[in-house]
């Protein structure tokens, strides 16, 4: 092989190489505007967290069906309007195993970090469970007055018929109940109760806390029927270094509907006991 042949090998080499290298480091540096996606699964449920956007936490699927629109967190550290906490950048994620991710994000000022755990009721039950724990921390060297919003518009049996009422007082708003029929979502607030709280029906709330400058949910505690959320905040001043923890479970329960050839069947059963009562009494 000439030097010429392989002088043109080695430049080939060495821009092969430069484009690996190029790529690779657009694969390294933080991207944004694409969305970090999550899916939790466990024993008959699933469900999806958009970590990249206010989408949040966007579905959560129980007997195939999701019954979920939206359920994400907003923040403020002033008086101004509230963000979403993707917002605060500095995503980083870990999932340990199917059914549990950890999430952080975090700025010079603040870290939030956020673990969902999902538990399935078993394939078929119609029942599963998402604990999340939820911290806040001060990474400033001076108290921070932080307001922590959490949003929920579930959707149960997708039939845009639901209610919700929310049980606590003002500075100690403990859980609420959403339902549709004999389908139930419950959630508790383990620790600390929220201060303020707000239901209402889909898009009020949401809008107040893109576009409301210091905003204070108004405290009202029931809404629907129709396509309701609900919303919880938390008022907390936390010196520099501590952390604010916040600790909620959600509980779904679906009512299951036979398929239509059970259905069929029980009509007939019940038919048919109604012809023997009939035939004993006369």
């Amino acid at each position: 092989m000439s030097i010429h042949q392989e002088g043109v090998l080695s430049l080939k080499r060495v821009a092969s190489l430069g484009a690996w290298l190029l790529v690779s480091g657009l694969l390294l540096l933080p991207v944004s505007g694409i969305a970090q996606i999550v899916t939790l699964s466990d024993a008959g449920s699933s469900a999806s967290i958009d970590l990249g956007s206010s989408a949040g936490m966007n579905n959560w699927s129980v007997l195939g069906q999701n019954e979920l629109n939206q359920q994400w967190f907003w923040y403020r550290t002033d008086s101004g309007v509230a963000q979403p906490i993707n917002s605060i950048g500095g995503l980083t994620y870990t999932m340990y195993g199917a059914n549990d991710v950890v999430a952080t994000y975090q700025n010079t000022q603040l870290s939030i970090q956020i673990e969902y755990v999902l538990s399935g009721g078993g394939v078929g039950s119609g029942n599963a469970d998402i604990t999340e724990s939820i911290a806040a921390k001060n990474l400033s060297g001076s108290t921070l007055n932080l307001n922590f919003y959490e949003y929920s518009n579930f959707n149960l049996l997708q039939t845009g018929n639901n209610t919700v009422q929310i049980f606590g007082s003002p500075g100690a708003y403990s859980y609420d109940t959403q339902t549709s029929g004999s389908t139930a979502l419950t959630e508790a607030i383990v620790s600390p109760n929220a201060n303020y709280a707000e239901a209402g029906v889909f898009n009020s709330t949401l809008n107040e806390l893109n576009s409301q400058a210091g905003l204070v949910l108004n405290g009202t505690t029931s809404a629907g029927p129709g396509n309701v959320t609900w919303a919880f905040q938390w008022a907390q001043s936390i010196a520099g270094g501590s952390e604010l923890d916040i600790f909620k479970d959600k509980s779904l329960s679906i009512a299951m509907i036979p398929e239509p050839s059970t259905m069929a069947f029980i009509v007939l059963g019940a038919g048919m006991l109604g012809l023997a009562i009939r035939r004993k009494s006369s």
